[in-house]
């Protein structure tokens, strides 16, 4: 209880801060951006996102701050949705090369059901995003009636490492990116239909041999995603990624904060799904939405969640890697990567961390009553899919 008041406290001086910075200097947009976070940490999503939006008015090509627009909790119905479509029609017309600007309009009409304009916006962002990172496409003529589907899709886990392992991945110079790397279909956005799916991808460009994918980490734990990817992609490559359960169950946690959508200390989130999941088997497991209740220790059931995808798809056309490894060394982990999508190996000068976040350690006794619930579990995954762990 102390911790989770010092928090709040902490979190108070930080707007407090915020404030202040923008009193002393009203036209700084990371300063927008910063107090716009510390609102979305603390629950207050309106004036977030009015935050947000302030620091794209100053600096259209701010990037920073279009990323938590994106990704807003907000509600189809939302009037703050009709005041982010205005303000990046306004950014396009300014910037009218800027692609980001093009997703973020696609993703809010999509949000207001206007499917065909935002199946246009994600084509014409795919375009620009594609051109700007590989010029010599530029001159090339894009059939967009040619629509094509991903070659591999990251499946999952959260919180394990994909959004860097898309970064890398997409990085090969025979690998295009979507628009999005987590496009949601196969769990959130199926009724939008596969022309909207498709919109997310460049085409197939003659004469050039290009490979795309998506990276959606929750496919993996939604109960529905693995038999309409199956349906859709039955020869699609699946990559799954996995962290040590209880360490990914933490920073899942901290994410969620971050976003201002979990309040509970660590404990009372960890018991509250404990007692939803006690005496739960694969079967009831199926039958029951714990994939929309259960962040922390549900999405860390890896055998389960794997069991119906490999149900579906042979084995073959699964990777799977060991998040720790990946931190260790990217580089031997992208190559098992290219290897498996038959391409030619390919390292990347750098490897910078995305989408990373600096966390507490938790409770000890919390911390071991979580490695004590995963044993067992972590041992079904290791029987299952015939390699060790180092957890």
């Amino acid at each position: 209880m102390q911790n989770s008041l010092n928090d709040r406290q902490k979190l108070q001086q930080s707007i407090a801060l915020y404030e202040n910075a923008i009193v002393q200097n009203p036209n700084s947009p990371s300063a927008y951006h910063d107090l716009g976070k510390a609102l979305q940490q603390n629950g207050q999503i309106a004036a977030a996102v009015a935050c947000h939006q302030k620091a794209i008015l100053l600096q259209p090509n701010f990037t920073a701050a279009y990323f938590p627009l994106m990704y807003a909790p907000l509600p189809k119905d939302s009037p703050l949705i009709d005041g982010l479509v205005a303000l990046y029609r306004e950014v396009i017309e300014i910037l009218p090369n800027f692609s980001l600007a093009y997703i973020n309009l696609a993703v809010a009409l999509s949000k207001q059901g206007k499917i065909q304009e935002s199946i246009a916006l994600f084509q014409t962002a795919v375009r620009l995003q594609t051109v700007a990172s590989r010029p010599e496409l530029s001159q090339v003529e894009w059939n967009l009636r040619r629509s094509r589907e991903p070659d591999f899709i990251i499946i999952g886990s959260p919180r394990c490492g994909t959004t860097s392992l898309y970064k890398y991945i997409t990085s090969h110079p025979q690998i295009l990116p979507a628009a999005n790397k987590e496009i949601c279909f196969f769990s959130e956005h199926f009724n939008k239909g596969l022309a909207w799916y498709q919109a997310h991808f460049p085409p197939s460009i003659d004469a050039h041999h290009f490979l795309t994918g998506e990276a959606t980490p929750t496919y993996l734990t939604h109960p529905l995603a693995a038999s309409r990817l199956h349906g859709c992609l039955p020869k699609v490559k699946l990559i799954v990624i996995l962290r040590n359960p209880v360490e990914r169950a933490l920073s899942h946690y901290q994410m969620l904060v971050r976003r201002g959508t979990e309040s509970r200390t660590f404990e009372k989130a960890i018991d509250a799904e404990l007692q939803l999941l006690a005496g739960t088997t694969e079967t009831s497991l199926a039958d029951k939405n714990y994939w929309k209740d259960c962040h922390y220790i549900y999405k860390s059931l890896y055998a389960w969640n794997l069991k119906q995808w490999m149900n579906l798809f042979p084995r073959e056309q699964f990777l799977i890697l060991q998040s720790e490894e990946f931190y260790a060394n990217p580089a031997a982990t992208l190559s098992q990567v290219f290897n498996f999508l038959d391409l030619p190996d390919y390292q990347l000068r750098d490897y910078k961390q995305y989408n990373g976040g600096n966390y507490q350690p938790a409770n000890d006794v919390v911390c071991q009553r979580l490695r004590e619930y995963f044993q067992q579990h972590n041992q079904e995954l290791a029987e299952y899919v015939q390699r060790q762990f180092i957890w």
